[in-house]
């Protein structure tokens, strides 16, 4: 998605005088800020005259917006907004602050403040690997069970340590079946029944047992010369998954290369079409998986038969039995790091996950994404936010079924960091302007670079940021902005967005 940034280098007044030059009578021209979900307030400013007047400082930002929604290309869109002092807990500035917004993935701002709160910081996914051989020698005389508890951040680097704890143990032969245990989440793949669907990564199927975001990434480059067929390579290596490849390497032209996954009988199939020049490098393309226990299972064969150790039996999914013996657990990083990676990077297959291991702790296995859902609207309103205008149905916001207003997620934010068992793990894992995750090359001229820490959302029609701002007196802000109807390119919108946060930190 192309993005661009304005360079606000001039002091906030200034900026307004340019405003009002480029933009004589905005106030009352265009599509207004005043307009809310239902356009109920009609035409006329971003200033409500029923809502208390924001801080002096902050009188521009109405002007701001305005001047951006009276332009052609913004006619449409609808905004709201809310800035509120983390110092005094005053309202620096609102225009729509209570407006029901889709949130686009902005909603896991608050799955990740439901789950530390729910499941805690340092909480852990446990895989558990078990068996009901008699006795654990050279061969297992037995099946090998893996548990799992929904880890969503159990990458190949991690199920190799898991193998080299069971080669560790001296197994060299498992003489039984392995079977994968993935009943801690119930079988719905999807976060909504009939929601969107692909083959893309961040369509990644849910299960109680998954590796690599349940993606698997497809290596295409070219062959030796012009028409040889191209080399298609699939990490990890799963035997499960069929490599269907016609592309041909070329030796002029654009490259062209098609990666589609196709499911066939019940089997994935990675269908690689297209050309490659034989001067291009190589590319990486990461596509979901239909069947994530099965690539679980598969990428977990190849590694024991790497290790040196024989499977008897079949790897298949199944449940393990009460009476099993424990081996040994392997643990994931904790959840803090998990939620980093959650909102720095935007992951919809963790926030899903997060969502149903929130459901498991509360209400026992098999966790659900309905009963996830319900947990989070008791922690909201627990604390005091109520459920107004509110409406979750996932945890990513990749819905569009998903409403949330500006007052609601900052009401999250200042209560994750009042928290002192959750404050610094909610704020580390806020994107930094300019710096990291969504907001690397957001919002890095001098002045805002390293002010603004923030979760960004983006489907079609819809952007937001929201999250913690340093404001112009140096003292720390939470602030929400959602767009939604607009038609143009998004860039357009990011504008609006920086323009915003520049004139509240001074930039």
């Amino acid at each position: 998605m192309r993005t661009r940034s304005i360079p606000f280098a001039v002091p906030a007044v200034a900026l307004v005088l340019v405003v009002l030059i480029a933009f004589p009578g905005v106030a009352g021209e265009g599509e207004s800020a005043a307009r809310t979900e239902e356009r109920a307030a009609g035409e006329g400013s971003a200033r409500d005259p029923d809502v208390p007047a924001p801080s002096a400082r902050y009188w521009n930002l109405f002007y701001i917006i305005d001047s951006f929604l009276a332009r052609p290309d913004l006619r449409g869109l609808r905004i709201g907004m809310l800035v509120r002092s983390l110092e005094t807990g005053e309202v620096l500035f609102e225009a729509n602050a209570d407006s029901a917004f889709i949130p686009a993935s902005n909603m896991k701002i608050v799955t990740g403040a439901a789950a530390l709160s729910i499941l805690g910081p340092d909480y852990r996914f446990v895989t558990e690997v078990a068996t009901d051989a008699p006795e654990v020698e050279t061969a297992l005389d037995g099946n090998l069970y893996v548990v799992g508890s929904g880890d969503p951040s159990l990458v190949s680097e991690e199920l190799w340590k898991l193998v080299e704890r069971i080669e560790m143990l001296g197994v060299e032969e498992i003489a039984g079946d392995v079977v994968l245990d993935a009943s801690a989440f119930d079988t719905a793949r999807a976060a909504t029944p009939g929601g969107p669907s692909g083959d893309r990564a961040y369509h990644a199927r849910l299960s109680g047992l998954s590796l690599n975001f349940n993606a698997i990434a497809v290596h295409v480059r070219p062959g030796r010369k012009a028409g040889d067929r191209a080399l298609v390579r699939l990490a990890p290596p799963v035997g499960a998954i069929e490599v269907r490849n016609s592309a041909e390497t070329c030796a002029r032209g654009e490259d062209r290369v098609e990666i589609r996954r196709l499911t066939e009988n019940g089997r994935d199939v990675i269908a690689v079409s297209g050309r490659i020049r034989a001067t291009s490098p190589e590319r990486i393309v990461y596509r979901n998986v239909g069947d994530p226990v099965a690539y679980f299972g598969g990428a977990l064969e190849e590694y024991l038969r790497r290790s040196g150790v024989e499977i008897r039996g079949v790897v298949r999914a199944g449940t393990a039995p009460e009476s099993r013996v424990t081996l040994f657990e392997h643990e994931s990083k904790p959840l803090s790091l998990i939620v980093r990676d959650l909102n720095k990077y935007s992951n919809n297959f963790v926030a899903e996950q997060l969502i149903k291991a929130a459901d498991a702790a509360i209400h026992g296995v098999p966790g659900t994404t309905a009963g996830g859902v319900a947990a989070v609207e008791d922690f909201l309103e627990e604390r005091g936010l109520g459920r107004a205008r509110i409406r979750i149905v996932d945890g990513s916001g990749f819905s569009r079924r998903n409403r949330l207003s500006p007052r609601a997620i900052v009401g999250v934010i200042g209560r994750a960091l009042e928290s002192f068992e959750t404050s610094y793990e909610f704020a580390a894992s806020l994107s930094v302007s300019g710096t990291d995750g969504t907001l690397e090359d957001r919002m890095g001229w001098s002045g805002v670079r390293g002010s603004v820490r923030a979760k960004t959302g983006l489907l079609d029609g819809v952007s937001a940021i929201s999250g913690i701002a340093r404001t112009v007196d140096g003292e720390r802000a939470a602030f929400s902005i959602i767009s939604n109807g607009y038609t143009c390119e998004a860039w357009k919108v990011h504008d609006l967005e920086h323009a915003l946060l520049a004139a509240v930190v001074g930039g």
